[in-house]
């Protein structure tokens, strides 16, 4: 109604204008705060949640313990709120808006939707005016009513809305964020707020994870601990692994690592009150076989990257590289500094490396003998030696950039061999039948 028939109904109303943006962020800070439930959380716009506790409830103690648990935790925060468990969300939404139930199973689904009335089912006004003015005023009725002459009357929609609250069309929600493959939670029979205290619960969040992830034989690579206060704030800490792990000591040792150094931004202040452990990425675990004499002078990969891991927890992800090879066709730009989200350059699908790793800052002119117009070269003498050469490979043609406007002509690469086994990457620049006669030029050597 107006304001102004309101405040005649009710002289002492205390009327405040909207803010619809800050009811959104109030909306998404109680949607984060019940991730504490269930990572799969929906936003109803404008004020309404659903909770997918599809094989949470047991964590919390049942249905019944866990939906007196978020009114009572959401009350203190003096929120007025109506909630109810359901097995679809439509008829969640009808008992919420309409019902007097607060629960309902499958079984009793029926009997609890049939006398609630047909704007439960989320019906727009006009068809809802509609179905009234038909004598249609009750779930129950319209169940009984042919289903033809049903839709004729009130559409389409009025039908999908009834098929969804009863299970019998399924009903896709979007999350607030994706869930993740696997996760862990642990709900606190009394606050903490000490870093000893949240790493004690961390390294049994840890332990669990890592027992499910050996169990589907899978490794962790982003893991985030996300800590729910007592004042309705979320703390996360997140952790990006070089490699997969599922050692539970060091996923521990990673995250006292980030604690300690974020231990300013992690305050815990009143107290958080429950901790989940999220496993945002997954890669199946790659067994590796095991030398029973090993080498003193082996490489290991996994401690190698262990370490990376443990210099990023300290100094940060992206403050970790190293020098690595890129799939770029001028040889001169394919050595770069990677990442530590990219350690790995990519590697040839054949396993052919066609290219050296070692390269002259500058390629160094080459007296050659080549068979023309584009045969391999036959000989060529470098720093005042003559080799002769027995086995070659190519061209490797790499024209210059298009986009880039410069005075490079066109390279001819070729992976030659001499007779004393000493293998040399060569190129010809330019082409015999070009007004300027080509040139020759050592780019690399072999190991």
């Amino acid at each position: 109604m107006a304001l102004a028939d309101a405040r005649a109904i009710y002289p002492a109303l205390d009327a405040r204008p909207a803010d619809p943006q800050a009811d959104a962020a109030l909306l998404d800070q109680i949607a984060a705060w019940c991730e504490r439930y269930t990572p799969i959380v929906v936003i109803d716009a404008p004020h309404r949640l659903f909770l997918d506790i599809s094989g949470c409830a047991h964590l919390l103690g049942g249905e019944a313990a866990l939906l007196k648990d978020v009114k009572s935790r959401l009350k203190r925060q003096r929120l007025c709120l109506r909630a109810a468990i359901a097995p679809t969300p439509g008829a969640a939404w009808a008992l919420t808006h309409a019902g007097e139930r607060e629960s309902v199973d499958e079984n009793h689904l029926a009997e609890a939707l049939a006398h609630l009335p047909v704007e439960a089912l989320r019906l727009d006004t006009s068809a809802a005016a509609l179905l009234k003015r038909l004598g249609l005023k009750r779930i129950g009725q319209l169940c009984d009513a042919p289903r033809a002459a049903f839709a004729a009357r009130a559409g389409q929609n009025a039908m999908l809305r009834l098929d969804q609250a009863f299970g019998r069309a399924g009903e896709a929600l979007t999350p607030r964020r994706p869930p993740p493959p696997l996760y862990q939670l642990r709900k606190l029979a009394e606050p903490i707020v000490t870093l000893d205290a949240l790493m004690l619960v961390t390294q049994d969040l840890c332990e669990s994870l890592c027992q499910i992830l050996d169990e589907k034989g899978f490794g962790a690579q982003y893991l985030r601990i996300t800590a729910f206060g007592v004042d309705m704030r979320l703390h996360q800490i997140e952790l990006r692994l070089s490699h997969s792990e599922r050692c539970p000591k060091m996923m521990v040792r990673l995250f006292r690592e980030k604690l300690e150094r974020e231990a300013e931004r992690f305050n815990a202040e009143f107290g958080f009150e429950a901790v989940r452990l999220d496993a945002l990425e997954t890669s199946p675990w790659i067994l590796r076989a095991v030398d029973l004499a090993p080498r003193e002078a082996i490489y290991d990969v996994e401690s190698e990257a262990r370490l990376i891991d443990r210099i990023a927890a300290r100094l940060g992800h992206a403050r970790i590289g190293k020098i690595g090879v890129r799939d770029v066709h001028a040889p001169e730009r394919a050595s770069a500094a990677l990442t530590n989200a990219s350690l790995d350059a990519p590697a040839p699908q054949d396993g052919v490396m066609r290219r050296p790793l070692t390269l002259f800052a500058r390629a160094h002119p080459i007296d050659a003998m080549a068979s023309v117009p584009d045969g391999p070269p036959l000989r060529f003498r470098w720093r005042r030696v003559q080799h002769i050469i027995v086995r070659a490979e190519g061209p490797e043609r790499i024209a210059p950039h298009w986009l880039r406007a410069s005075d490079a002509k066109t390279r001819d690469y070729y992976r030659v061999e001499d007779a004393e086994g000493r293998r040399f990457w060569l190129y010809r620049e330019g082409f015999y039948d070009g007004a300027e006669p080509p040139r020759w030029f050592l780019h690399g050597l072999f190991a």
